[in-house]
């Protein structure tokens, strides 16, 4: 082989990989800005029904029924997502442009941010309440998903 013959076959095997990745990346389709939305929305009313659930069950379990009333001044009562005005029915969250429902995902996800971190403090012991670390977790990378997509 003569001296930089070697560089045609080189060049040839590099065109045709450069011509066979864009073929190879369009395999995976774009997921629409809704799907994300809506599987958000999945999760956030997922992690709500979650926190609900284990607040009950400590309220339950550990707060004595006298204690649990003078709970409500406490920095638990911060978490105001129920007074968020927000789209009740499909048609309303349809009729609602992308960056709307973003901010309205955000404004929910920070309610609860305070909340989860201040049970996570109160409850330390890790057998009674071991998931506010993680809820807390996922609250922020929610947060920082939306803030991302809505830049």
């Amino acid at each position: 082989m003569a001296p930089g013959s070697w560089l045609s076959p080189l060049a040839i095997a590099v065109i045709t990989l450069g011509l066979q990745w864009p073929q190879q990346a369009a395999t995976f389709p774009a997921i629409p800005l809704s799907s994300l939305f809506a599987n958000a929305v999945l999760r956030a009313q997922h992690l709500h029904l979650l926190a609900a659930e284990t607040y009950q069950e400590l309220q339950r379990t550990y707060i004595p029924e006298e204690q649990r009333h003078t709970n409500k001044n406490s920095q638990v009562a911060f978490c105001y997502s129920e007074t968020i005005p927000a789209p009740m029915k499909k048609d309303d969250a349809q009729q609602k442009s992308d960056m709307e429902l973003l901010q309205f995902s955000l404004i929910l996800i920070q309610s609860w941010l305070t909340p989860v971190q201040y049970l996570s403090k109160m409850f330390t012991n890790n057998l009674v309440f071991g998931t506010s670390d993680r809820v807390y977790e996922k609250l922020k990378d929610l947060e920082e998903g939306i803030q991302a997509l809505m830049r």
